[in-house]
């Protein structure tokens, strides 16, 4: 565990906030070369679409990891900006960068879809940086085993599973499958259905390995959230397509063509 990479007087680099540098700045190189060579309609903007999405989704996520702790966060209010030392919800970044993206396309009238399409895969490849700052800070942890690559984190005697890892890792393998599946998309609203329907899969069973304070009929708050998005995906990808096609194609009523029989001819 390493939560602190280096110190200099008051000021301290932080692994979490790293590995989340990194995984944007290397979204801010990438989003705008990938807009032009995928044909997205704006690519001048590409890189502002990145910048709200981070934002909101900041501001989502760590609201909803207040809400979880909200007892701890009414008797210290300023620890809720200490987003350094982690402590960010991914379905809440979620929630708020669908908000703050869906603002910004209709203010400078652009596709919700398309935006959304175009984004996501980075969203994934962001989000597995993230988690690897959650194995250096030793947060987000799972439960105990003896498995070979079972670690422990410091003041903890158990080893436990390295859940982290096992999303980051899960998340890298979705950032590739999005991106190849944007270049060969049906329609639009494809990349982001298929982004909730893989992940909330993966983030429900990975769930499994974790240590959870709040669960109701055996699952956890964030299981009962996937299966949620799972459904939704669903929807949304039979709405998406049927939107595309011009919806739903009524069948003719018009009355069958008569052949005549052999002794009419």
């Amino acid at each position: 565990m390493m939560p602190v990479l280096f110190s200099w007087g008051p000021f301290h680099l932080y692994s979490f906030g790293l590995m989340v540098a990194l995984g944007l700045g290397l979204t801010f190189y990438l989003v705008t070369p990938w807009a032009r060579k995928t044909g997205f309609p704006h690519p001048n903007k590409a890189a502002d679409l990145v910048l709200v999405t981070v934002i909101s989704g900041f501001l989502g996520a760590r609201l909803y990891y207040g809400l979880q702790y909200l007892s701890v966060y009414l008797e210290n209010p300023l620890a809720i900006f200490a987003v350094w030392e982690g402590g960010l919800i991914f379905y809440g970044g979620v929630l708020g960068s669908l908000l703050g993206l869906w603002i910004f396309s209709r203010l400078k009238s652009l596709s919700f879809l398309e935006a959304l399409d175009f984004l996501i895969p980075f969203v994934a490849g962001v989000h597995g940086f993230g988690r690897i700052g959650c194995f250096l800070n030793g947060c987000c942890g799972g439960r105990a085993c003896d498995l070979p690559w079972a670690v422990r984190f410091p003041p903890e005697e158990v080893a436990v599973h390295p859940t982290q890892l096992y999303e980051a890792v899960f998340n890298f393998a979705l950032f590739f499958f999005l991106l190849n599946r944007y270049s060969h998309r049906t329609f639009k609203g494809q990349i982001i259905a298929f982004y909730f329907l893989f992940y909330a899969v993966g983030r429900f069973v990975i769930e499994f390995f974790r240590v959870h304070e709040i669960q109701w009929a055996g699952l956890s708050s964030n299981q009962w959230v996937s299966l949620v998005i799972f459904g939704g995906g669903i929807f949304f990808y039979v709405y998406a397509r049927s939107s595309a096609n011009g919806g739903t194609t009524k069948q003719s009523k018009r009355p069958p063509e008569s052949h005549p029989r052999p002794d009419q001819g």
